[in-house]
């Protein structure tokens, strides 16, 4: 028997990414479906094994198995077992995938999904609750200051029951430290472009103090900030702990001549052309200047772990 076709009190078991919009709106999808289901978050870049009802938004590696597996990141890993796949690389969110398998295509939360996870947001990122903005900014900044799978998992239940409205009520105090992020990253993008200064660079290394919960707002914040200032590429070094290190690398639009997720395999991660991700710290930011040099870009690194982007913490 097919998943969708399942009893609607059905106790169905789901691994879904736990880091953002198109995960937590994955699984805000199969409670609508099937309110009892069992959520369980995991992130790309982990070792993934187990067995489940369905697995979203994540690879599919060798020790992991699903009857359902959704998934639309273009350098994905397929090589476990599933009874159903649903794998289109050209889809703007694996969301938006489940929500067709599932019968509910048109959702809003689906459709929430396609433009956070294709940064094709319809308005620019709030500073306050208060405002006329896109709804999806409210899902994206409770996400990303979320620390507990206890948390994810109350959040998609309230998408599921309530919608966006109901997420920005419930996750407000997420949601606020999410934008003072923002705020901080302003500062560190005026510090960039003065250590920049004239040298022009039409790339950007960036190592990042641990400042974030857990998501990439302060990271995610100064990348398209320097895109507007007409940098091509970047990558941001994070998480300095000890088996908590990682490197994003992400490619504005347009920009042909570098692939995210080819230099991002190289080091074990994956993802997409444009956006990717690896297991890796400052220690190889040598080597991911030289891929930008590869590809014909004079990158600036710049370290921003000596700044002072921590006053008036919020």
């Amino acid at each position: 028997m097919l998943v969708r076709d399942l009893d609607r009190g059905a106790r169905i078991s789901v691994l879904t990414h736990g880091e953002d919009v198109d995960g937590v709106v994955c699984a805000a999808l199969l409670l609508k479906r099937f309110p009892n289901a069992l959520i369980d978050v995991a992130v790309p870049r982990r070792d993934l094994s187990g067995s489940y009802d369905v697995v979203a938004d994540l690879p599919l590696p060798k020790m992991l198995e699903a009857r359902l597996w959704v998934d639309h990141h273009a350098a994905t890993i397929e090589e476990g077992r599933c009874e159903e796949r649903i794998y289109d690389p050209s889809a703007p969110s694996a969301a938006g995938l489940l929500a067709g398998y599932l019968g509910l295509g048109g959702d809003e939360l689906a459709a929430i999904a396609d433009r956070a996870d294709s940064a094709g947001y319809l308005s620019g990122s709030p500073r306050e609750l208060r405002g006329d903005y896109d709804p999806a900014w409210d899902v994206n900044d409770a996400v990303k200051s979320i620390t507990s799978k206890e948390r994810f998992v109350e959040l998609a239940r309230v998408l599921a029951t309530r919608g966006a409205a109901g997420a920005r009520e419930a996750f407000e105090e997420e949601i606020s430290h999410t934008r003072w992020l923002r705020g901080r990253a302003e500062e560190a993008v005026g510090e960039i472009l003065r250590i920049a200064g004239e040298r022009r660079p039409d790339s950007y290394i960036i190592i990042v103090p641990p400042i974030e919960r857990g998501g990439s707002t302060f990271s995610g914040h100064i990348v398209f900030s320097l895109y507007g200032a007409g940098a091509r590429a970047s990558a941001v070094f994070y998480g300095q702990k000890p088996g908590r290190e990682g490197c994003w690398i992400n490619v504005a639009k347009g920009f042909r001549a570098l692939d995210a997720s080819a230099i991002a395999e190289k080091y074990g991660g994956g993802g997409h052309a444009s956006s990717a991700g690896a297991p890796i710290g400052p220690e190889k930011v040598d080597e991911i200047r030289r891929e930008f040099e590869r590809a014909g870009l004079n990158p600036l690194v710049v370290d921003l772990r000596g700044m002072k982007i921590l006053r008036d913490e919020h």
